[in-house]
């Protein structure tokens, strides 16, 4: 009973998820922004090409993009590279096998936007409404990233509190 006066609360006052807006060109130019994923599953990842974490999470992000594609998953990775590293990015995509948009020039304030720490990698799924619904501070774990997203195809809402890092 206690959680259906907070929820009637929330709705009476006008409470909405939070449905960040993030846009960023994509290495070849074409400007990328969340609310053009709407009706998709997102899965957003900020990383750098000398994060050692990022290296051993990113083959997870690739996995996903390939299973769950055809499903309505996007992944998007955001790296936060400076001028002096983003001539690794190409190399590092390559080499990665990095079949999803590749963004540039994110930053930790973009990250603090959406509820993130300063730790790299970090990633934040957002629903098909372009609520997020969950977050990783630190370096994905495959099962984790996956069970997250097999939730959000079953039940939408289910994945976790919004306003938590889970």
């Amino acid at each position: 009973m206690k959680y259906m006066t907070i929820l009637l609360l929330l709705a009476v006052l006008g409470f909405r998820p939070v449905q960040p807006e993030l846009s960023l060109n994509d290495i070849q130019g074409k400007r990328h922004s969340l609310s053009d994923y709407r009706g998709k599953i997102v899965v957003l990842n900020f990383w750098a090409t000398w994060c050692v974490g990022c290296k051993q999470e990113m083959p997870i992000f690739v996995d996903i993009s390939k299973k769950y594609r055809d499903r309505g998953v996007v992944v998007l990775a955001a790296s936060v590279d400076d001028e002096t590293t983003k001539k690794y990015i190409s190399r590092f995509s390559h080499s990665y096998k990095m079949d999803f948009p590749i963004l540039l020039d994110a930053n930790v304030d973009m990250m603090h936007e959406l509820g993130l720490t300063d730790a790299l990698p970090s990633t934040v799924f957002l629903d098909a409404e372009g609520n997020i619904v969950g977050r990783i501070a630190g370096t994905a774990k495959r099962k984790d990233a996956f069970e997250r997203v097999e939730k959000l195809l079953i039940q939408p809402a289910a994945i976790s509190n919004p306003g938590k890092l889970p």
